[in-house]
């Protein structure tokens, strides 16, 4: 008879604060209840939301706990009432709490079998992420074909995709990064018109590709640091999107913006109707724009899942480019 309990290796935090809360450590495993698999992962993802949730800025409803939304793995268990899971499939997930771990106990109706050709890391490289471009290209601005795009951090996680999503679409791209390596990085993708914030000077570059016309969209997960200037080369009726704020939530002035007919979302993806949706559906049409070639990222980059501390550590100093996941 199989043992009732076994232990599993996660990451938890019992209180807020910098990286160094994160802590290592093996915590009990019960057997998965009737509606439940047991999923041995492969793939954990990182996301910078995975930050908020450690530093504080969104809060957890108990500590000890174990952070983390989307993962991929295999299935080593199933409960009693389970009946489209068997052992051995290739399944993953997001949008649930406590992907930190090395195997976990997970309701079946919260993961989806994860087509053969895609593998675990690039699941869980572009599940949220992608979902969130899918949000930004068709809720927060439905983007067109020649519409001129401004998009901060584009070779960040959520950057790397949605440019190329968007140069896919037909739109021109001009893009930002923080450093001469990451523009590096931006050319060998195929974008010519990318700034580097750390040398040149935003709005002289921006209206050197416009000819002065300016930006019809702009596409900002950087916040305080970036969104006021970049506004300010916004054509009137253009769309400003706010989707983040890495360094710190800058003070929108919806007067100013309304007098320019100027167009301000901030969709937050938990509400997106689609990141509600667990199937996995509207991953589809991203697995294939991978698949396709229309969307080309490096190879994740990989910590070890007990050296999470580290991966949060680089991402918060933006050494990082692209995707980052945990290793068990």
């Amino acid at each position: 008879m199989k043992n009732d309990h076994k232990t599993t290796g996660s990451v938890q935090i019992k209180t807020t604060g910098a990286p160094d809360v994160l802590e290592y450590q093996q915590v009990d495993l019960p057997r998965p209840k009737a509606n439940e698999v047991q999923i041995e992962q492969q793939s954990i993802g990182v996301n910078f939301f995975d930050l908020f949730y450690r530093n504080g800025s969104f809060p957890v409803e108990s500590y000890p706990a174990i952070i983390g939304f989307e993962a991929a793995g295999v299935v080593k268990e199933v409960g009693a009432a389970v009946v489209d899971y068997k052992v051995g499939d290739r399944v993953a997930y997001y949008k649930t709490f406590g992907a930190y771990t090395e195997c976990r106990n997970i309701d079946q109706n919260e993961i989806f079998k994860l087509p053969h050709e895609v593998s675990f890391d690039l699941a869980a490289s572009v599940m949220i992420k992608g979902l969130t471009v899918h949000m930004l290209l068709k809720q927060s601005h439905a983007l067109k074909a020649a519409e001129v795009v401004l998009i901060h951090g584009m070779t960040g996680g959520v950057g790397s995709i949605l440019s190329q999503w968007a140069k896919a679409l037909g739109a021109n791209v001009i893009g930002t990064v923080g450093s001469e390596a990451k523009k590096k990085i931006a050319e060998k993708r195929g974008f010519t018109q990318v700034i580097d914030l750390s040398s040149e000077d935003l709005v002289t570059a921006v209206h050197s590709y416009t000819h002065g016309k300016g930006i019809d969209v702009l596409y900002d997960g950087i916040g305080k640091s970036t969104f006021e200037t970049s506004s300010s080369i916004l054509k009137d009726g253009g769309s400003a999107v706010l989707y983040g704020w890495a360094s710190g939530m800058p003070e929108i002035d919806k007067a100013q913006m309304a007098s320019r007919n100027i167009k301000f979302a901030f969709d937050a993806l938990n509400d997106y109707w689609l990141y509600q949706d667990k199937s996995g559906k509207a991953l589809t049409e991203i697995f294939d724009l991978l698949l396709n070639g229309k969307i080309v990222l490096e190879s994740p980059l990989v910590y070890p899942l007990n050296k999470a501390v580290h991966a949060h550590s680089d991402i918060e100093s933006r050494k990082t480019t692209g995707s980052v996941i945990l290793k068990p």
